[in-house]
């Protein structure tokens, strides 16, 4: 539809009215969002029509503001927006439902959770999927989305999208926005087989060799404790930088693993209660911890915020272990954010280039190596059974010692000859 010189006038003198698709939508805000939300009227543009929409707009408003829409919410859409089929919301787009879905769960989002809905809103977008009405959202269209991310993304990766749209999709549910859950008659889908020559390389540990060429080229002496640290407590980098001395117990050699970083920079408790575990510390990790005692100890502590579930919080007062500029607690998981620092390191020791996380990886694999109960390291790492360590570092026990085979032999009192 061509917009005539008057109409767009008459827009642009009507806040909170455009044209979208033909026809009229209005802009509002609901108590419990924190971003408007778009409404069409179903209605064509025309200058009445214009009118009529500034008016529904005020009596929208007016509504929210004496309380109707929140305590007689159907009442409320069935007022302003009578043209639904389904419910008084049929118009609801995907973005608005997910900001709905946000504002309502607000008491149990983690930050990660909160990232991936972002995530979410761009994968959708890029499909212009955002703003068409949630009820649009069919088997047919979503089953042709998964395809074709396909193309672009690994299988795992379209698996978490469709988790993660799934907890939308339940909600419109549950509001009555969708009449079924498209995502329970979604066609299986035909993992990749392009990576499998490289799926042993998602977990790629240093050897000792390797880590002491790596911590020899690492510039930075904090910088360069806090990698060694990982390689011999398997500490995951956000539980790292969120250590305090308050949770480090030098005298009987062990670190309480309390509380991560996420990546909005809040500390938070372990996701699970096998993460919030007690370390037992090596000799390498104790003289590392004792080097930095030199550095941070005397600092004084400060008050700081912990994020728990149902938006709780408790302010506590501790001394960071590492700490950034200025003696500021870091406010990031990584182990480096500098850019290229990581890489240039790894470069310069002459070693496959992999992330620091591997440095946790290689603590569990060198102490398999040593002979450490699976069950016991489990424990140490903050997992909750031994099956992720039979599963993923057991393979690493053979790649480092090529005569493990011949030693479990002769323990067998076995020979070749």
């Amino acid at each position: 539809m061509i917009l005539t010189a008057s109409m767009k006038a008459d827009l642009k003198e009507a806040s909170g009215v455009t044209a979208h698709n033909g026809s009229l939508r209005v802009q509002f805000k609901l108590p419990e969002l924190n971003n408007a939300i778009k409404r069409s009227l179903s209605i064509p543009i025309t200058k009445a029509n214009i009118k009529l929409a500034k008016l529904t707009l005020a009596n929208i408003k007016q509504d929210i503001a004496n309380g109707l829409y929140k305590n007689a919410p159907e009442a409320f859409w069935l007022k302003h927006f009578p043209t639904n089929s389904i419910n008084s919301a049929i118009n609801i787009t995907v973005e608005s439902c997910i900001d709905e879905y946000t504002a309502e769960s607000a008491n149990i989002l983690t930050d990660s959770t909160r990232d991936k809905l972002t995530t979410i809103k761009s994968w959708l977008e890029r499909s212009n999927l955002l703003d068409k009405p949630i009820a649009e959202i069919t088997v047919h269209v979503f089953n042709k989305l998964r395809v074709r991310t396909l193309e672009t993304c690994t299988y795992s990766t379209v698996i978490d999208y469709t988790s993660s749209f799934n907890k939308i999709l339940k909600h419109a549910l549950d509001k009555k926005y969708i009449k079924s859950n498209p995502t329970l008659l979604l066609k299986k889908l035909v993992k990749d087989d392009i990576h499998l020559d490289d799926e042993d390389k998602s977990i790629l540990p240093f050897s000792q060799n390797e880590l002491s060429r790596l911590i020899a080229v690492i510039h930075i002496p904090q910088t360069k404790r806090m990698a060694e640290l990982l390689a011999w407590t398997g500490l995951r980098p956000g539980e790292l930088k969120s250590l305090a001395w308050e949770d480090v117990d030098l005298e009987n050699l062990k670190i309480h693993v309390k509380y991560n970083i996420t990546r909005q920079g809040n500390l938070k408790p372990p996701k699970t209660t096998a993460g919030h575990r007690v370390i037992e510390l090596l000799p390498r990790a104790l003289e590392v911890l004792l080097q930095q005692k030199e550095e941070t100890f005397s600092v004084p502590s400060r008050r700081e915020t912990i994020y728990y579930k149902n938006q709780k919080t408790k302010v506590v007062e501790r001394k960071r272990v590492f700490l950034g500029r200025n003696n500021e607690p870091y406010k990031g998981p990584e182990l480096t954010s500098t850019t290229n620092y990581w890489k240039n390191w790894l470069i310069e020791a002459g070693l496959t280039h992999r992330p620091a996380y591997q440095l946790r990886h290689t603590y569990a694999s060198q102490l398999l190596m040593a002979g450490a109960e699976p069950l016991w390291l489990a424990k140490q790492m903050g997992h909750s059974d031994w099956g992720m360590i039979r599963k993923i570092y057991g393979q690493w026990v053979s790649n480092e010692k090529p005569d493990y085979v011949k030693e479990m032999a002769i323990k067998l009192n076995q020979s070749y000859e």
